[in-house]
């Protein structure tokens, strides 16, 4: 009994020194923890903010070279600044040297007084010359070194990405990843507009571009600014800024034109700003970002690649003298415009669908797009869905890629995670057809067939459908009045099910019918008269082997592109088939390319 007790108070003491040695460390652990965290998050914060005051990205103009190394700044001068007249003895070097600290910016002083320097930089004592004054922008070490393409190049701010807009042709765009706050826009074309620069035009070019401010509708424009620099290489960068005030949002705008030998290159930035006792906020200084983006263009010898159509003119082109150049200030009414909501007739009017994992899909997007609360979640769960709950969706996406887990499915641009188009069981496009404001629709699936159902949605403006096999029904595009954007294309994945490939989750598409219907007589013929009739085209995509007959799109006053494809562009028959389009064939259509051959400049 004695020995029991004593073993038991030694396991107690035993048991109380574990207890002990792992309690006192925890105590620590869970004092000091608090400490160790807040200093992490002390370090995590202090390296947020200097990781952000990298990302401000600031590139200001310097009116004088800071130290001797030129090789870090990109000079700008301003032409027509300064007056100097030569004395016997003088020389463009010498000249040079004391404007500008370095004989070797001569250059600079020739191309701004082409009547007064002779042959190899000679100047007479008496002349008047005009020294641009030039200002530098240091090159940002923390910069990535840009966009680069073998025919031309620009920096861009650190930690930016590349992206492409959807609300307007041919532009590309950089933009901080995270913040989401700040972008430039991006063009390059040739230089068709400006061969000479845009010398005695800069005064009548600023007055166009204050008069296309005045035609927009919706937002407001004020401070307008205008700059005109010379780069070093003695070509124009044209550069203007200006707010665009909607509603209660300001957005500072820059915009820059590089003049280049060989091609035109704009910079379009936005950013939105705050004023508060008549200081102006922002979480970038745009109009820094996109003069730097300008003066760091840079051309090669090299021919670029045109490798995008435009499928219509830009926006605000009515508005705007240059063909080559985006109108901004159509594309921010595009962007910030107030607009009215959506008018329709029966939006109390219930909807009943075929495919119960396609209301489901619709359900779920309108909850997210509403921001619904758990409360208004239940309530529309419980009830059928109607009309005006889907008044918002104007853009629809279905196609399937052959690739597993590329398949596209977006409602107004909001996907759900992980899905393939055959986990929505849409067999029938009046599912569809119940959207009462549906603009744009995209399919390449091989469940549907009845495509006339698309009648009745009068508001389609832009249809892209993708089939195993030529689309045989074609009547029902004569009854959208709105349409202007059509592409009828043959889809690549059933040839490729066909040659063995097999795609790992399910398929839409039945690799024996490919994706059509019954067969039917059909014949090119019936398909321009059917577009013939579609009188508000402007861009139209076909994909047909036999087509030849193209005397429909002279009944087409407004298509602007045409791109038709189906044939070897090298062969003898995709030759003859480009023939049929000469210089002077349907004046109308600016960008055409038949059979993978540009015939007329795309951009």
């Amino acid at each position: 009994m004695r020995d029991r007790k004593i073993r038991n108070v030694f396991w107690d003491r035993r048991r109380r020194a574990v207890w002990w040695a792992c309690i006192i460390p925890a105590a620590f652990f869970m004092i000091l923890h608090p400490l160790a965290a807040a200093g992490k998050e002390a370090a995590e914060t202090e390296a947020e903010e200097t990781r952000f005051a990298d990302r401000t990205q600031r590139y200001p103009l310097l009116s004088e070279l800071p130290g001797d190394d030129f090789g870090d700044y990109i000079a700008l001068s301003v032409p027509g600044e300064e007056a100097y007249v030569v004395k016997k003895g003088d020389t463009l070097w010498g000249i040079s040297r004391s404007f500008y600290g370095a004989g070797r910016f001569w250059k600079r002083i020739e191309e701004a007084n082409p009547d007064a320097v002779g042959k190899e930089g000679l100047i007479f004592p008496g002349a008047e010359l005009t020294v641009p004054q030039v200002f530098y922008v240091e090159k940002q070490a923390a910069s990535q070194g840009g966009f680069s393409a073998p025919a031309c190049s620009y920096d861009t701010p650190a930690y930016w990405t590349f992206g492409y807009t959807e609300w307007e042709v041919c532009l590309e765009s950089v933009r901080d990843s995270e913040r989401k706050d700040g972008r430039v826009c991006t063009h390059i074309t040739e230089n068709r507009m400006f061969p000479d620069g845009v010398g005695e035009k800069w005064e009548e070019m600023q007055e166009n571009i204050k008069a296309s401010a005045g035609k927009t509708e919706g937002v407001r424009f004020s401070r307008p600014q205008f700059e005109r620099y010379l780069r070093e290489d003695g070509r124009e960068l044209i550069f203007y800024s200006f707010i665009c005030e909607a509603g209660e949002e300001k957005i500072q705008y820059a915009v820059a034109y590089v003049i280049g030998k060989k091609y035109l290159a704009e910079f379009i930035g936005d950013c939105r700003i705050e004023e508060q006792g008549g200081q102006v906020t922002s979480a970038y200084a745009i109009e820094e970002i996109t003069r730097y983006m300008a003066a760091s263009f840079a051309e090669t010898e090299e021919e670029k690649n045109w490798a995008s159509l435009k499928y219509r003119p830009y926006l605000g082109y009515e508005n705007w003298a240059y063909e080559d150049l985006h109108n901004p200030f159509a594309m921010a009414a595009e962007l910030y415009a107030q607009g009215e909501d959506p008018v329709y007739e029966g939006e109390d009017e219930e909807v009943v669908f075929v495919s119960r994992e396609w209301e489901e899909l619709l359900r779920n997007v309108t909850a997210y797009h509403f921001d619904m609360t758990d409360e208004e979640w239940e309530e529309l769960s419980d009830r059928p869905l109607y009309k005006r709950d889907l008044a918002w969706i104007t853009d629809v996406v279905m196609a399937e890629s052959p690739i597993p887990g590329r398949d596209a499915i977006e409602i107004n641009g909001l996907s759900p995670a992980n899905a393939a188009c055959a986990d929505y069981n849409l067999t029938t496009l009046k599912d569809i057809a119940v959207l009462p404001n549906l603009e744009s629709l995209k399919l390449e699936i091989g469940t549907v067939s009845d495509y006339e159902v698309l009648a009745e949605c009068p508001s389609l403006k832009e249809i892209s459908i993708a089939l195993g096999e030529p689309l045989r029904e074609t009547g029902w595009l004569k009854e959208l009045p709105r349409l202007e954007y059509l592409a009828l294309r043959i889809s690549m994945f059933p040839h490729l099910t066909g040659m063995g490939y097999r795609k790992d989750e399910a398929t839409t598409f039945d690799p024996e019918k490919n994706g059509g219907g019954e067969e039917k007589d059909y014949t090119d013929k019936d398909l321009g008269e059917v577009l013939a009739e579609c009188r508000k085209l402007k861009y139209l995509e076909l994909e047909s082997e036999e087509m030849e007959d193209f005397e429909f799109i002279g009944q087409l006053p407004d298509l602007y592109a045409f791109r038709l494809y189906g044939r070897d562009g090298d062969s003898a028959e995709g030759e003859a088939r480009q023939s049929l389009f000469g210089e002077d064939a349907f004046p109308q259509v600016k960008c055409l390319a038949v059979d993978d051959k540009w015939l007329r400049n795309p951009e």
